[in-house]
């Protein structure tokens, strides 16, 4: 019976252990681009944009789109237009 009670104590303190070393961000799941568009994306159709994670090994930016549903395609940050872009969809959502 000692062996038993020794043994769940055992597995508790594992499974504690796991948990804690999950890190915090767990519940945000990093979701990184495989590769980046050059296709123009027209102003109008962009409501939000956001950075990979520095985790990603592609540095982008992620514009979300609504055309027909919400679509997330990932661009080039270098891009001249790009850096238009943002600027401009921070100064719309600025003024809402």
């Amino acid at each position: 019976m000692r062996n038993l009670t020794a043994l769940l104590f055992l597995l508790s303190l594992c499974s504690l252990h796991l948990v804690s070393s999950v890190p915090t961000s767990f519940n945000h799941i990093t979701q990184c681009c495989s590769g980046t568009s050059t296709v123009k994306i027209p102003l109008k159709d962009i409501v939000n944009y956001r950075w990979t994670s520095n985790d990603c090994p592609i540095k982008a930016i992620v514009f979300e789109t609504l055309n027909n549903g919400t679509y997330y395609r990932c661009v080039d940050p270098t891009a001249v237009w790009v850096n238009h872009h943002m600027k401009a969809v921070d100064r719309k959502n600025k003024k809402l």
